[in-house]
This record gives structure tokens, sequence and C-alpha cells, in this order.
């Protein structure tokens, strides 16, 4: 396959640009300054939030656009510019807010640049973390992504059948789940039904006027199938879920093989 053609790569964050000890490793930014060096756009492409996602696509070497909240936000850092934004209604917020704290379940409200959490969210301690006592105090601010956890796996489940309920979906959910394996605590994103990883790569590749025979793409779990499938060459990692690898063109060496930059070395 000749990748001579690429202009844009998306890459993913948790298993694909970092390895397991959650480090951009020197060998990576080498090869993704490579790719920005010869004019082809690096697009860090993560379910987290934007400020992080920004901050490690800085550490990366990458181009200043971030896809983030697996596809609500699409921001380019270097001039504060949204390019888009999928804005979660407040009555959601507020009935999918009530529920959980009926229920003692940690929520987080993702958005640019604070995350904002309740007081049973098990994470709350990152640099943007801001706890919430009223949720009347988001009224006025632009949430694109949920972030839910409880130890409970009851509580979880029936969680899920709410968001589905209320015309919300599921995007990302922690491993924990696939591997059927105990966890500290179990994990789920959840955005508006029609937002994805993919639909934030097909606008993005619009807006630039970009082909998507001419983009390229590294993930490994599923919230990256959707994008994938707006990608013109798919990377999964060797870490990457089996139906990952399935629906790839290639299949690279793990993120704790410096996968993206034995790729990138190989083929560009």
């Amino acid at each position: 396959m000749n990748l001579g053609n690429i202009k844009i790569v998306f890459i993913d964050i948790d298993g694909t640009l970092v390895n397991s000890k959650n480090e951009v490793t020197d060998k990576t930014k080498k090869s993704i300054k490579k790719l920005v060096d010869k004019g082809i756009k690096v697009i860090i492409t993560s379910g987290r939030d934007v400020a992080y996602t920004s901050r490690m696509s800085k550490e990366a070497n990458a181009s200043s656009i971030v896809i983030s909240t697996n596809g609500g936000d699409i921001f380019d850092y270097s001039n504060n510019n949204v390019i888009f934004k999928d804005v979660i209604s407040y009555k959601k917020i507020v009935n999918l807010w009530n529920y959980c704290m009926y229920h003692k379940i940690g929520i987080i409200l993702k958005s640019n640049p604070y995350v904002y959490c309740n007081k049973y969210s098990l994470l709350k301690n990152g640099f943007n973390y801001k706890i919430v006592h009223d949720i009347s105090e988001c009224k006025n601010i632009s949430i694109t992504q949920f972030l839910i956890m409880s130890n409970d796996p009851q509580k979880m489940n029936n969680i899920n059948k709410y968001l589905v309920r209320n015309g919300l979906f599921i995007t990302s959910l922690s491993s924990s789940y696939f591997e059927n394996r105990a966890s500290n605590y179990y994990s789920l994103d959840a955005n508006n039904s029609d937002v994805s990883k993919g639909t934030a790569v097909a606008y993005l590749l619009k807006e630039l006027n970009i082909k998507k025979e001419d983009s390229l793409c590294f993930g490994d779990f599923y919230n990256d199938i959707d994008m994938f499938n707006e990608c013109g060459v798919k990377v999964a990692m060797d870490n990457s879920m089996d139906d990952v690898k399935k629906d790839a063109d290639f299949v690279t060496k793990s993120n704790d093989e410096d996968g993206i930059a034995y790729f990138i070395e190989n083929f560009f």
C-alpha cells in the first residue's frame, strides 16, 4: 500500500501513544516530529478531556489541533480556537447528575479547561478538576462528555440502561468490562448519541479539505473502530482488542515496543 499521499494522521492516547507507564517515549516523539516536519498533520484523538489531550499533544510534538472527549470537541490550542463542540443539554446533565447523586455514583462533567466532579467521584485530584456541590454551578458551562465510575458493577449495569433510555451513548468502557476481571472501579464515557471519534474525524477532514484516502490512524480499543471507519489507512497496535485488529489494514508493534515509531520508520 502506498502511503506517499498521506496528509493527516490520527493517534489515540491510551494504549497507543503512551506505553503502559503512561509515557510518550523519545522514540515516539521523534517519529511524530518526522511526520510533522514532512508537512503531515498529526492529530491526537482521545476520549480524554480537552486540557489533557492538548497537554499530551504538545508533549508528543504533534499538531496543535486535537480531538478529545471521544469526538465531542475539536480544538486548536495554538490560537484557542474551538473548531467543533457538541454540547450536552443542561436537562440531560441535571437528570444524570441527580441520578448519580441519589445512587452514590461518581460522575465527571468534561469541559475546557476544567472538568467538574461530584463528591462520589473516584478521580478528583487532577490539575484541572473542580468539585461541584450544586449542579446549578454548571448551568452556563459547555459540557461535551460524562465520565461515570463506581466500584459496584451492578450500579454500572443499571446506569448503562439509564443512559440508553435518555438519549446518551456509551463511547468507551474500562477494559475490566471486556476482560471480565476485578478492578478498583469500573468506568464509562458517555456522549450524545450522534458523536464519536469517527464523526469528529470526518468533520475535520472536511474542514481541512483532505480526502479520506489520504488519512491514516493508530488505535487499540473499541472506541477507535469508529475512527478506523473514517480513515483511509487503519493501523492497530499489537496490544489492541481482537476486533480492532480485525478491522485494521496493518498491525504494528505494541505500545510498549514503540509501535507508532516502528510503523513510521518503516513506512514513511
